[in-house]
């Protein structure tokens, strides 16, 4: 039976969950994310949405009395070092879930421990699809789909725009290898179409070479949502070079990518978002996340809110901290979070079963309460429609 969590409605049923005797100890939850490498500014606003719902769940009284902890530990973008700290977490600090993770590579080596220790482990980014298998049971996505799904949206968009030359710039580790082979399986095959793929290492800095080999098929849209490390240098080298279609990013930090590529991207960059900006319960979440950070409420924000929400809903539902329990009433929940483009629920494996992930665009203009003091706003541009949740080979 699935049971439906509208999360603000949950704040209310937490003080019932538990008896007197259980409100002593706070409830640990872990953000395990990058707080240092190329990923930092995405797991900044991680750890940043986490709190907001922590402090909000707190000021409401907890969970039946108990208050929640957040657990902090950077992951330094390093499979071992992700492993360590997810140890480390269970075994000497006792937490009930774990989320935040960014890096594909981290995600793969920590999933395994998670599956492991029996603890929930939830992906913010971390989308290639090795990650999930069919027996996976306490790894769950939250914002970015498995990487066929991405591109069976970015299918839609071409079909809808009939683009037929797609550039593509990926880099050299697994999600960038596997948005390749989603590529190969969803956009190759498309009527008409014609695809040229670059591969660049992670820490690359200059894209010039790639883009050059790029320039003579004259793209009319550049996929470069397998390289997240070198999106803002690609969108602005791409803009300098005179390639002229938009260029699709990797689930970008909002903020970050004015800040990294400017006014040149306005109109030209398009990225992928699990938050839906047109929706008025987000407006009144960024107002108040903003109020906290001076920052905007984007995806990985919105992702480490859902986290902390979805957690303390499942703790009420199952009525236990237990990690057993809390992954089982992830896996049988559907939780409305304020502002997510869609509902979460769940396949066994963990997979989203109802992601239909928005694009947008930037343009100038006030963005109102959202983000008071800036001079651009996200426009959105395409909605895609609900795509079946990828079935793991294995």
């Amino acid at each position: 039976m699935v049971r439906q969590w509208s999360i603000g409605l949950c704040v209310l049923l937490l003080a019932a969950a538990f008896g007197p005797a259980q409100a002593q100890q706070p409830i640990k939850i872990a953000f395990l994310s990058s707080l240092s490498g190329p990923f930092t500014p995405w797991g900044i606003q991680v750890r940043d949405g986490m709190k907001l719902a922590i402090a909000e769940i707190n000021a409401a009284g907890g969970v039946g009395g108990r208050k929640i902890e957040l657990v902090e530990r950077d992951d330094r973008n390093n499979a071992n070092e992700g492993v360590t700290a997810f140890k480390y977490l269970v075994e000497r600090e006792g937490i009930v879930a774990a989320g935040g993770v960014i890096s594909s590579d981290v995600g793969l080596a920590v999933s395994r421990e998670a599956e492991a220790q029996k603890v929930p482990l939830f992906l913010t980014m971390s989308g290639a699809h090795q990650i999930l298998t069919k027996e996976s049971r306490y790894t769950f996505r939250t914002c970015l789909p498995a990487a066929p799904m991405n591109m069976d949206y970015i299918a839609g968009l071409i079909k809808d725009r009939n683009y037929t030359r797609v550039g593509v710039i990926v880099a050299d580790y697994a999600w960038g290898h596997a948005l390749r082979q989603s590529v190969e399986k969803h956009i190759k095959p498309l009527p008409g179409v014609k695809v040229q793929i670059e591969v660049a290492p992670v820490p690359e800095r200059d894209f010039t070479p790639y883009l050059r080999k790029l320039q003579a098929m004259d793209p009319e849209i550049l996929i470069a949502t397998g390289h997240p490390p070198g999106n803002a240098i690609i969108a602005r080298q791409s803009i300098e070079l005179g390639l002229k279609g938009p260029i699709i990013g990797p689930w970008y930090p909002t903020e970050f990518t004015v800040e990294r590529v400017g006014e040149l991207m306005f109109g030209r960059f398009v990225d992928y978002s699990c938050v839906d900006f047109e929706n008025a319960a987000y407006q009144n979440l960024a107002a108040k996340y903003h109020a906290q950070t001076k920052r905007l409420l984007d995806n990985n924000a919105l992702s480490g809110y859902a986290i902390v929400k979805m957690v303390a809903a499942s703790i009420v539902s199952g009525k236990s901290t237990d990690p057993k329990a809390v992954a089982t009433a992830i896996r049988t929940g559907r939780f409305q979070i304020d502002g997510y483009a869609w509902p979460l629920s769940y396949t066994e494996w963990g997979e989203m079963k109802e992601a239909a992930p928005i694009l947008y665009t930037y343009e100038k203009g006030a963005a109102g309460k959202i983000n008071p003091t800036a001079s651009w706003r996200p426009k959105v541009v395409f909605r895609s429609k609900t795509t079946p949740p990828y079935v793991p080979g294995e």
